[in-house]
């Protein structure tokens, strides 16, 4: 689902930018209609970006902290539907019934948990990879403008191009000197 909405967000991202810089390019040029391109490989920037993996190592390390905190509960469960096992010939029928209803409560509970646990998660990783891109993209705005750029196209979506178009390079060294981190918590509303 992440990757669904990354890729319809960078599609759409990058469709903005190119018309953004399409609109300033042709208000910008005079006598030449022919608008100057270039080329970002905007996955390989994502990827190679320092704040985007720090948000993935964020990420890891609170799925391992989550990861731990649910097997001891799961654990405990487990100690719990054994103690119940043993206690099945002690108790009455009603007695048995009435705590084994209670066990399959608090399962369903940490089950609840878990799946809001990872919807968190999965939120937070997508929140600060969003801020990575909205934060790549300014700059490939801004070197587009540098180098009067009537158009930019993410590398994807090309079956050839010459070499020369391409400035992903120079766009990822500015945004791993420019940001370095980004918040993974999406602010409260």
């Amino acid at each position: 689902m992440i990757r669904i909405l990354g890729a319809r967000l960078s599609a759409s991202l990058v469709a903005v930018t190119i018309i953004l810089l399409g609109v300033h390019s042709v208000v910008a040029q005079d006598d030449d209609r022919t608008p100057r391109i270039g080329v970002v490989d905007l996955q390989r920037i994502l990827q190679k970006s320092v704040a985007a993996e720090k948000v993935r190592v964020e990420i890891e390390s609170r799925q391992t902290q989550y990861r731990q905190d649910i097997g001891a509960r799961e654990n405990a469960l487990r100690e719990q539907q054994q103690e119940l096992e043993r206690q099945r010939t002690i108790l009455s029928p009603e007695a048995f019934t009435e705590r084994e209803l209670e066990f399959t409560k608090a399962v369903e509970a940490l089950q609840r948990e878990v799946g809001v646990r990872n919807r968190q998660l999965e939120e937070s990783l997508a929140y600060g990879m969003q801020r990575v891109q909205v934060e790549t993209l300014k700059i490939i705005a801004r070197i587009a403008d540098e180098l009067a750029l009537g158009l930019v196209l993410d590398k994807s979506q090309l079956l050839l191009m010459a070499t020369d178009l391409e400035f992903s390079e120079q766009a990822l060294e500015q945004l791993n000197a420019e940001v370095t981190s980004v918040p993974t918590t999406p602010p409260v509303e």
